[in-house]
Order: structure tokens, then sequence, then C-alpha cells
């Protein structure tokens, strides 16, 4: 049934059953027993307006896209889902996709998610995306950016400290006698990628070590990626520890490890928890994003952007916490 039967069946306007639907009844000073006999008799029958003209008429979806690398992936997967959850508390509803790290793909996404009218958006940026970026500051839409920023633009972001993070799990290895220490990162200029492979040198270089870093493709790889790992393994026997920048590549190098054809005694540490790390022998020690105070954060930014586009622009960097088990000890 559509508004017009609607009014017609109650005997009252298109424009007061429109009003009362999308509740500016009040403000149009629609009488109390008017709107509750409308709305009485829209239960009734089971009525839902159409999302897009509902769209049309107030101004809002009442949508956000969230745009992430994986949604499969054990960070953003979790993320997503208190994102959504707390979005759903203010009557939100989220719209997925994954880039997959692909700026083409990436591009195109953000095109569709403001072609569907998103109210907002929450993006965690690819490389190349800075010029999607700054057409959607500039068409007005809401945005906040996390788990890496984007240099040169000036934007919200929620993000972790991720120098100070792995600076901390460098000198917990060092503090447990290890001195050859390896590390397994993405050949990748992301911000927060740059951060903690800078941590790690800086810190080994403070206490005279030499680093040794393995720079993988595991994106282009995949599932090839623990060969890389390994043969830059059999390659530095001397290795006695490895941090791995991301939880994932942590999961490779386990991989890499357990193919080594030599018994290794190396501890490890890995930027970001798994479920599966608590499972291992050893359990694996991780640098824990705070997730859920994250996706709050992001959550809150937001909703305040939504209500006052010309609030000022906030960046809020939640600390993670070093989980030390005993891989590292």
């Amino acid at each position: 049934m559509s508004i017009n039967e609607i009014a017609k069946h109650l005997k009252v306007s298109k424009s007061t059953v429109s009003l009362v639907i999308n509740g500016k009844a009040e403000k149009s000073r629609i009488s109390k027993a008017l709107t509750q006999r409308i709305l009485d008799y829209i239960e009734e029958i089971g009525y839902k307006p159409n999302a897009l003209a509902k769209s049309l008429a107030t101004g809002k979806s009442r949508t956000i896209g969230l745009i992430v690398e994986n949604i499969g992936d054990s960070y953003f997967g979790p993320i997503a889902l208190y994102i959504e959850e707390y979005l759903r508390k203010y009557e939100y509803q989220v719209l997925y996709s994954s880039t997959m790290g692909d700026n083409k793909l990436a591009a195109e996404i953000v095109q569709t998610m403001l072609d569907k009218h998103v109210d907002g958006i929450i993006l965690s940026p690819t490389d190349g995306i800075q010029e999607e970026v700054q057409r959607i500051i500039k068409g007005g839409t809401p945005i906040v950016l996390f788990d890496r920023k984007i240099p040169g633009i000036d934007t919200n972001f929620v993000g972790t400290n991720n120098y100070e993070a792995s600076s901390a799990a460098i000198q917990h290895l060092l503090e447990q006698g290890y001195s050859n220490i390896g590390m397994v990162t993405i050949d990748s200029q992301q911000p927060q990628m740059q951060d903690r492979l800078r941590a790690y040198q800086t810190v080994l270089e403070q206490w005279g070590y030499k680093p040794h870093v393995c720079l993988t493709t595991f994106r282009e790889k995949k599932d090839y990626g623990w060969k890389e790992i390994l043969e830059w393994l059999e390659n530095n026997p001397q290795l006695d520890a490895l941090y791995f920048s991301t939880n994932y590549l942590c999961v490779m190098g386990i991989k890499a490890i357990q193919n080594l054809k030599r018994d290794p005694k190396l501890a490890v540490i890995a930027f970001d928890d798994h479920e599966i790390f608590e499972l291992l022998q050893p359990q694996i020690s991780c640098i824990r994003q705070p997730l859920e105070k994250i996706a709050k954060s992001i959550v809150h930014i937001l909703l305040d952007q939504l209500k006052d586009k010309n609030k000022t622009i906030v960046e809020d960097i939640i600390p993670s916490e070093l989980q030390i088990r005993k891989s590292s000890l």
C-alpha cells in the first residue's frame, strides 16, 4: 500500500501521512490524536516506507558506508561488528565493502557509496585513495578514517600508537636477552606500517644491534607468502626472535617456522592478536589493539559530524597494550 492509498483510506492529505511517517508531526502541528490514528493504521497494515522515497523525503538515508581492506580479516571483522552494533543503537544501517587493497576497486566502492546517498563514510584507506577522500570531503559527506592516516589530508582519524607499542614489543624482547631480532613486514608505505618498522629499527639502533628485515610481497603472493618468509629464515639462521608487523604475517610466519629444516628456537611477537594465538604452543605474544574502544570512538566522532558538519576535526589515538605470552619469554 502506498502513502496515497493510506491517505485516501484515512481521509487525510498525503502530506499529513508523509509528515507523520517521517517523524515531523509535532513540528508540523499535527494533533496527537490524528498522529496516533495514522500510526495505528500503518502498524495494522504493516506498512514499510520505500527506503529511497524516505531518503528523498527526509534528506537522510540512515545508512553509513564502511569501507575496509578485508571484512573477513581478524582485525577489520570484529571492528565492523562493533561499529554496526553501536550505529544500530542510533537507528543507522551499515553498508559494508572490502577494497582488498585495490585502489581502482576502492575508488569504485566510494562512488557506489556516494550514489547510494550514505549519510557518512567510515574508511580504512588504501595507499592511493587520496583523490577519492578529497572528493568525499569537498562533497560535504562526513568521513572518519581509521587504522591508517593519509598524509596531507586533514580529516577525522582514529588509530593506535603504532610506534610506541612496537617500541615496547622490541624492548621486551631485548630485555629477555634476545639480540638477533628479525622483523617480517609488508612492503608498504602505509603510515602505520612505516611507524612499526621505524620503531623496530630505532630501538635496535639504540641498543647497538643490527636490524634484519623481511619485506614480503604477501598481498600479491597470498597463500605463498609463507614460502617467502621461509626462504628468508633459511638465509638468516642467526635470528633468535621475530617481530611480525601484522597478525596474518605471523600466521604465515608460524607455518614457515614449522617447515624449517633445522630445529628453530625463535621468540615471537605479532602486532594485533589473533584467535589462534592462544591455541598454539607456545601461546603467541602480541600487541593487542582495543578494538571495541576504537569502534566506539569512530562512531561517536561520526555522529558528532552528522549533527554538525562544521564540527572541529578530531584525531583520537587509542593506546594498544602488550600481551605477554610464552612465545616471547
